[in-house]
Parts: structure tokens; sequence; C-alpha cells
């Protein structure tokens, strides 16, 4: 056992060394910002986008103040505190001339690379050498939008890449709490979930949702013959997991939940919502003039476009909101997927809306995307993979963050780097449902086999 922590711990400088070098020296979009030089302050003047504007501010305004002062709360009610906690602390630390992109991308290096290691160790059972199991996690970076969303400093600038890093370690925990029935796994996969919340406020809706398929999970697996279909051991496996992911992770949200209540009267997560309903009545000349473009481009004031006679009334947009979905519920798919096709092919310079024109590489790249992600769907629902004990964990998390992505791109605009997660997150499952269905394990003997390993 010993040797192979040692064994991790090489695999794992590798690949560290590899990313931080992908994160170093590898562009793949021009015009971002210079990671060796940029302080906070430099990165506020010189943004194209306001997301990281106001997180720098924040940063620095908790580093000076110690917490958020009343000026700049309003941010606090729009993202979670995550990453601007944590520009603040290499600010407190190092100072405000601080490269804090530079330091940003060692850590999210170090993130990923642990990413990689659990990948490795689990597809390291499947039927091929050594130096394939290595390779075969780093394919995940053989593609821009990882590259360049993940790990380069105009990724790193929205912080994202921090929530999507600690959401799929919480996946491979949750796999590895299964497999060796060991509870501490599912502890640290639910810390990690709620990191991921904290980080971007997507993830707390996929939270809800995996909180959602995880009580009936619970249920059905507990008294219907759907604990048939795993062996009974890994059924109890699967249960304790599910059970304790979720309530780690739900208690480790209250704090922010109690902050919004005491100060907003509100336990929201983010208050954006109301934002996302005022969008939906207002005219598309109102927002073209707001500098909402992009909001009128991704399909965001769908309310009033359907129904010209809600334009402008705010005061009731979250009722005419949900009254003209309900009512016409084929029209407004109809103008969401009008123009969903150019937002998954898009080029990687996009991040908003779609102004760089399409390349063949990036109809190639995403294409194989999507055909990948339909190759998943088809996987999981093949009979080595029902046949496996982690197989309920995997329709888990497919059905939870399947529901959470169709609710969000249902209710928000479209911007191009909403698809990018799924994509991600993608390309990692489908590797692990790889490695899974080429090396089935039925029985328990053969799972503690593995395990010994």
């Amino acid at each position: 056992m010993r040797s192979l922590k040692y064994e991790s711990l090489r695999i794992g400088a590798i690949y560290f060394l590899i990313l931080l070098g992908i994160a170093l020296w590898v562009r793949d979009i021009p015009n971002q910002p210079d990671a060796f030089n940029i302080t906070l302050q430099q990165l506020i003047k010189t943004s194209a986008w306001s997301d990281p504007t106001y997180f720098a501010t924040a940063a620095l305004d908790i580093a000076e103040n110690g917490w958020i002062s009343s000026a700049n709360d309003w941010i606090f009610n729009l993202w979670p505190p995550g990453f601007m906690l944590l520009q603040a602390l290499i600010v407190k630390m190092l100072g405000h001339g601080a490269p804090v992109i530079l330091v940003l991308q060692i850590l999210a290096a170090g993130l990923f690379s642990a990413v990689l290691v659990l990948l490795y160790e689990l597809l390291n059972d499947r039927r091929v050498n050594s130096k394939a199991s290595f390779a075969l996690p780093l394919l995940i970076f053989a593609f821009p939008v990882t590259r360049v969303f993940l790990l380069q400093p105009a990724g790193i600038s929205l912080g994202e890449n921090f929530a999507i890093g600690f959401f799929l370690i919480c996946m491979l925990l949750a796999f590895r709490s299964v497999i060796r029935n060991k509870i501490r796994y599912a502890v640290y996969a639910g810390l990690c979930l709620a990191l991921s919340a904290y980080f971007r406020s997507q993830f707390e809706i996929i939270l809800l949702a995996l909180t959602g398929w995880g009580v009936l999970l619970i249920i059905s697996v507990s008294l219907t013959s759907l604990r048939k279909v795993i062996e009974p051991k890994f059924a109890l496996s699967v249960v304790k997991t599910i059970a304790i992911v979720l309530f780690i992770a739900n208690a480790a949200t209250v704090p922010w939940r109690a902050y919004h209540w005491i100060y907003q009267g509100n336990p929201s997560w983010v208050q954006t919502s109301e934002l996302v309903f005022a969008n939906s009545v207002m005219t598309s000349e109102q927002l073209n003039k707001k500098r909402g473009g992009f909001v009128v481009a991704g399909g965001g004031n769908l309310v009033c476009r359907i129904d010209p006679a809600t334009c402008g009334d705010v005061m009731n947009a979250k009722m005419l909101f949900v009254k003209t979905f309900i009512e016409h519920p084929v029209e407004w798919y109809s103008l969401k997927f009008d123009v969903i096709r150019e937002y998954w092919f898009s080029s990687i310079q996009n991040w908003t809306r779609v102004n760089v024109k399409s390349e063949s590489v990036d109809i190639v790249t995403n294409g194989l995307i999507f055909v990948i992600l339909i190759a998943l769907v088809v996987l999981l629902f093949t009979r080595k993979i029902k046949s496996h004990s982690l197989w309920i964990l995997l329709i888990w998390f497919n059905a939870s963050l399947f529901s959470a992505y169709t609710l969000i791109l249902t209710v928000v605009h479209f911007e191009v780097r909403y698809f990018f997660f799924p994509k991600i997150v993608g390309l990692v499952m489908f590797l692990i449902v790889v490695g899974l269905y080429f090396r089935p394990m039925k029985k328990i003997d053969t799972m503690n086999q593995w395990i010994e390993k």
C-alpha cells in the first residue's frame, strides 16, 4: 500500500509539471493577461470582462478591511465568496504587488493534478499497460477548452476552474468511497462539493439536483428492486456514500445561507434570479442600450419577445416569467434551440456572445465532444456498466448534472462559457465509464483483489 502511495505521488508530480507548463507557457487564444506581472489593481483597469473586475475589487477590499465593505457588499449578492476570499488571501500573504493570476495558475495546476491522479488510479486497473493508464487522463487537456478555461490566465481570472476542480474531485472520491467502503472519502467528497458551490453559484444548483436525485435513489435502493442491480454489500456502501456526501455538503453550505439570511433576509445562495427575471421582460432595444446585447443574443428576454404585452413590467417579472413559460413552452424552447448550435460550436475566443466566427478546428473539437457525450449516454446503459457496483453513482451524477443544466439553460440566457463545464465534465465522465466498461467488476472478490493490488 505504501508503494502505491509513493507511485501516486510520483505520478502526481509529473502531472503537476505538465499542467504547470500548459498554464504558464501555452496560449490557445490571444490577448490574455500577463500572468507573470499583472496585479489585481491592474486587472481591474485592463480586464475586458466585468466578472474579473468585480472579483478583484472585492478581493482587495477584503484584504484591506478584513471583510467586504458596504460599498461592495452587492458583489456578494451576485457571486459566492470563495474565489474572492482566495484572491484576498494571496494579496494578504504576498502584498498588493503580487502576481495573483500566476499564483492562481500554480494552485490550479496542483488542483487538477489531483484530479488526474484520482483518474489514473481508477483507470490503472484497466487491461492496458501503465503508460496508457497514465496518458488517458491527460487526454482531457488535449482540447483547447480545458486548457484555456482551467489553466490559462483568461480562464483563471473567472475562478470557475476551482469550482470545476473541486466538483471533479468530489465525483472521484465518491466512487472511491463505494469501492473501498471507506466513509472518510465520502466526507471529503461532500466537502469538495460544498467548496465547488462556494466558488461558483451554478454548483449550488447542481448540489440541489444531487440532493433531490440522491434522496430518490436512496429510497429506491433501500426499498425497491433496484437494490438487486448491484451486489448487496455494495448497495449499502452506495446508500451510505450518497447520504454522507449530501449531509456534509449541505451542512457546509449553511454558513453562507445564514449570512445571507441575516444580512439580506433571504437564505438564497445568490440573488441573481431577480436580475434574470427583470431582463426577461425588457425589450431588445432596452438591453442593447444597457450593454446587454449578449443577453438578447443568448435568448435572455424571452418573456418580452414571446408576449410583447409583458415588456417593461419589472414589478411582476417573476410571475410573468413562470406564466409565459408554462403557456408557451414550445415557442420558448424553439427560440433557445435557434441559437444553441452556434454557442456549442463556438470558437474558444468567444466567452459571452458569439463574435468570432468558428473555424474548422472549432467544429471538429466541439463536434468530437458532442459525439463523446452521446457515447457516454449509450455506454451508461450497456449491460457491463449496469452490472457494475458504481452504476448507481454514475446515474446519480449524470442525472443530476443533466437536470441542473436543463434548468439553468432554460432560465438564463446563453453564454459561450456556460457550455464549457458540460464539455469538461463530459470528457472526464467518459473516461471513467470507458475505464469501467473494459474492467467489469461483478464479484466482490474481484473488487477486493483490485483494492489490494
